[in-house]
């Protein structure tokens, strides 16, 4: 008998009085019961590991300077009370409050010399967010013809180990990785994947080093030739950005000429990654995708739809080009971490970009996300959504609270139950969502015009699948992996076995009860009935 039964039944004998209830009032105030118990353990759990969240430390690895644009910050607030938000830059002093109203897009202008990351140096280059409630946080630095924008990561999913995407290098503009310290006295050891120079000392290639940071102390590392790969452990968690300061993301071995923008991503901690990944093509591209696989353990075996299987050790990683036609399904041993790029061509519009792809294990099921204005041409703009979800699944998707369009044309991903599609957006804020809570989805957003690009998970969820795991107690929506089989709140709570594993209500998911107000009373009800053991 699951535990909230058996609270519930041992609170019951002291609270009714009277009469002896019927079987069913008796039935229903146990579950009444159970609920009340519920929701008041619900209440007192800490935030849910996702991407939403009331403090944010980060920082901008360095970007071309040409029309010496500050970079700023886009914040969205998924709760209809809105939010009080205030963004300080320690290193200037500067700080700014706003408030932000559910579906709006505030833009927070924030000085280039406080934040920019500037050479392979230790700095005080830190950005520090805090809301009153849960918001969703971009960075966005749009440069002329050099822009990238990336999903901001809350202080309370931050961890101690990560390796770093970047991309081959174009002529004499480096790779690069920042770290933002979130702690006092946090010792940070950098393995390099290539020699950098660092604080005016030469490393060699995997030669580690240590440097002390301070909470909104930050560090970047640059260099010549390709970081991807680079390792970053610290005794304390710390945020993690990296990418190119400008790059045309062709493959390896190619002359890397040609238009080109820049690229980042903030990159979520090992012990978030995971182990199936399902790849679209981005839309109005016609030359295909370049993907990165990045592995963090020794004898990783990593096998990918229409390619030969690749064993990995930590830290290299594995490149290979997707047809602009072809969905891909990507499974490995052990976590990894992929990553999309967007190949810069004169032929597609739009230069490249950098796009962390999370596993199908950490797709949300609830996005509020925003679209980036890009500087040049911004009557040109087009905004894109690319969408998975299992097959089954898809007539309940809703996207602003509407059905998808009946033309929405779904493919079919090789070798699996999902289905992934295209959609042309406007821009703003938009919100994606199921109509079953146990349903995830992938949601990925970018845009283009002719010379600028951006493109970030539309959200995740960042519980630590990739860590040990011990069985815990079911709460819905903890963001817990709860039974231990690398997903989180995979089923309803209804006494029925939803994901098919021969485990009942293991791993909950939410109720949709409190979405549904006008039928609160019938919806409750029928959860209680639900419920019976």
């Amino acid at each position: 008998m699951p535990w909230f039964y058996e609270f519930a039944n041992s609170a019951r004998a002291p609270l009714i009085t009277g009469p002896v209830p019927s079987t069913d009032e008796t039935t229903m105030t146990r579950m009444v019961l159970s609920l009340v118990v519920l929701s008041t353990y619900i209440c007192c759990l800490p935030a849910a590991r996702d991407n939403k969240g009331t403090e944010f430390i980060l920082t901008f690895p360095e970007n071309v300077e040409r029309d010496r644009h500050n970079p700023k910050l886009f914040i969205a607030c998924p709760h209809h009370s809105g939010a009080t938000v205030t963004v300080t830059t320690p290193s200037n002093g500067a700080s700014t409050t706003v408030h932000v109203d559910y579906g709006q897009v505030k833009q927070v202008e924030v000085n280039r010399t406080a934040v920019e990351l500037r050479g392979s140096v230790k700095s005080d280059k830190a950005v520090h967010v805090t809301s009153d409630v849960e918001i969703v946080v971009y960075g966005v630095f749009a440069e002329k013809k050099s822009t990238d924008a990336f999903l901001a990561l809350p202080t309370d999913v931050l961890g101690t180990e990560y390796f770093t995407p970047c991309a081959t290098v174009t002529e004499d503009k480096p790779a690069e990785l920042g770290v933002v310290g979130v702690h006092d006295g946090t010792t940070v050891t950098i393995v390099p994947s290539q020699a950098v120079t660092f604080d005016g000392q030469n490393y060699s290639t995997t030669q580690p080093f240590s440097v002390g940071l301070d909470r909104f102390q930050t560090l970047q590392i640059q260099a010549t030739e390709d970081l991807t790969g680079s390792k970053i452990t610290a005794d304390q968690p710390v945020a993690v950005l990296s990418g190119n300061m400008f790059a045309c993301c062709l493959p390896i071995g190619q002359e890397q000429r040609g238009t080109g923008d820049h690229i980042v991503e903030m990159i979520p901690p090992v012990d978030t990654w995971g182990k199936e990944f399902v790849t679209v093509p981005l839309a109005t591209r016609t030359i295909g995708d370049l993907f990165r696989v990045v592995s963090a353990k020794d004898n990783t075996l990593v096998a990918v739809t229409n390619e030969s299987t690749r064993t990995l050790n930590a830290g290299e990683f594995w490149e290979f080009v997707v047809p602009s036609n072809e969905y891909r399904h990507v499974t490995s041993s052990e976590p990894v971490l992929l990553v999309q790029y967007c190949i810069a061509n004169w032929i597609d519009s739009g230069d490249p970009l950098m796009m962390v792809i999370p596993p199908v294990a950490q797709f949300e099921a609830v996005y509020t996300f925003s679209t980036v204005d890009l500087i040049h041409n911004k009557t040109e703009t087009t905004h894109h959504v690319n969408l998975i979800i299992r097959s089954s699944n898809k007539a309940g998707l809703l996207l602003d609270g509407q059905r998808l369009p009946s033309d929405t044309v779904w493919h079919d991903v090789p070798g699996t139950d999902y289905a992934a599609a295209q959609l042309d957006i406007s821009a703003g804020t938009h919100t994606a969502r199921h109509l079953s809570p146990n349903v995830n989805i992938g949601l990925f957003s970018y845009g283009f015009t002719n010379t600028e690009s951006y493109g970030y998970p539309g959200g995740l969820r960042l519980a630590r699948i990739a860590a040990s795991c011990s069985t815990t107690t079911p709460v819905p929506a903890d963001r817990v992996d709860n039974d231990c089989d690398g997903r989180v709140d995979e089923e309803l709570l209804n006494g029925i076995d939803d994901d098919g594993d021969g485990l009942i209500d293991e791993d909950v998911a939410n109720s949709n009860c409190a979405g549904n107000r006008d039928q609160y009373r019938t919806c409750l009800q029928n959860r209680c009935r639900n419920l019976v053991p």
